[in-house]
């Protein structure tokens, strides 16, 4: 009986210290709100740039803040200060309860933003899988909107794709850059002297050629608490370029990136400058009946401003400005106008109020003040949205 006992009692002791080193999250964000747009496009098209006039739409939408989502993380202390890391993590939606969300081939995943696992330790972290690209954090750091849904740098970022006229919406292969990558390897450096560096290589996996659909990235961020820097170098090859529009093949999209923030006490300033190419549409701005007509183009600038004061520790005002420029038709081109308000109920919960005004000219201008909400090409688009956030 005593051996039994002691058997136990060492068999507890193993499970607990087991259970102390290692941890399992379940997390996630609801978001939803009513939303109301004038000028969509013809959802058929998605986010090609096109002249059909869908009309306004009032209604509920998920995702002012942010699109929602759930996902489970964990670590494993394995010794020596390393752990082992896995995220899985995808967007469910509040209008309809839907579970997952779109993926790099058009289709549907149950994570489809994150779904990787990796180490981390002194030398920083590493993971391999779908990843939710550096690119997003470095921009997002340094814009005073943040990576909104509605109206921030991230629906900036979806105006200088679809601006090519080669953009249908994929989330993983896009003419510009991309946010979310899969079979990508991403290395974030440990932070030194507030600097973190961070690179991410993605496979293309085509058959008997490496480089075809292959991604590179590399961002530095500097952080401190009132000044915020990062700069952004994204190249991929023949990401969702339409085919009739490549047939060769094997070209290079480029994205570069440098952002700023500053804090001081209450007001918050920041700027950012985008410069974006892609050389399979030379001159197409100028010639589109070369590209059978298409909207198309291989040369954009964008530059973005943000002003945001903290009335309270529980009210926020933030605004932007995002200006896209089409460099081979100065005739193309949009700014969009933001404001919002947001107000914290809980650490968790907060209420949001945020408004836009998007003046796009030029058949090849379709930039959204919504996130996945592709709008008429060449019109001026309104939009506001009211809503709830908690994070969980």
């Amino acid at each position: 009986m005593k051996l039994k006992l002691t058997s136990i009692a060492a068999m507890s002791l193993f499970t607990c210290a087991a259970s102390a080193q290692s941890s399992v999250t379940i997390y996630g964000m609801a978001d939803s709100g009513i939303l109301s747009i004038s000028n969509n496009s013809n959802p058929a098209l998605g986010y090609l740039p096109n002249s059909t006039n869908g009309g306004a739409v009032v209604g509920v939408k998920d995702g002012g803040m942010g699109l929602s989502f759930w996902g489970i993380r964990g670590s494993e202390d394995i010794g020596n200060g390393m752990k082992a890391n896995f995220n899985l993590r995808g967007n469910f939606s509040t209008q309809t309860g839907a579970g997952g969300g779109p993926n790099s081939s058009g289709g549907l995943s149950l994570f489809n933003q994150e779904a990787n696992v990796g180490i981390s330790g002194d030398f920083g972290s590493i993971k391999a899988g779908r990843v939710i690209a550096p690119v997003f954090y470095a921009f997002a750091a340094t814009d005073v909107r943040g990576g909104a849904y509605f109206g921030s740098s991230l629906t900036g970022l979806i105006g200088l794709n679809s601006a090519t006229g080669a953009f249908a919406g994929s989330n993983s292969n896009a003419p510009i850059a991309t946010i979310y990558n899969d079979n990508a390897i991403v290395y974030v450096s440990p932070k030194i002297s507030g600097i973190t560096a961070s690179f991410e290589y993605a496979f293309g996996e085509v058959a008997g050629n490496t480089s075809a659909g292959r991604q590179i990235v590399g961002t530095l961020a500097y952080d401190d608490p009132h000044l915020k820097l990062d700069a952004i170098y994204y190249t991929g090859n023949d990401n969702g370029i339409v085919a009739s529009l490549n047939p060769q093949g094997h070209t290079t999209n480029r994205l570069m990136q440098i952002g700023a923030m500053y804090t001081f006490d209450a007001l918050s300033l920041s700027i950012g400058y985008w410069k974006a190419e892609n050389p399979t549409f030379p001159g197409a701005g100028k010639n589109p009946a070369k590209f059978g007509g298409a909207a198309t183009t291989g040369s954009l600038n964008m530059i973005n401003y943000g002003l945001g004061y903290r009335i309270s520790p529980l009210l926020n005002l933030t605004s932007g400005v995002y200006s896209i420029k089409d460099n081979n038709n100065s005739a193309n081109k949009s700014v969009m106008y933001v404001v919002g308000a947001d107000y914290a109920l809980s650490k968790s919960t907060k209420l949001y109020l945020e408004a836009a005004n998007v003046n796009n000219h030029g058949s090849n201008m379709n930039q959204s003040p919504v996130y996945a909400q592709p709008v008429t090409a060449g019109v001026t688009t309104h939009a506001w949205m009211a809503g709830i956030n908690h994070r969980f």
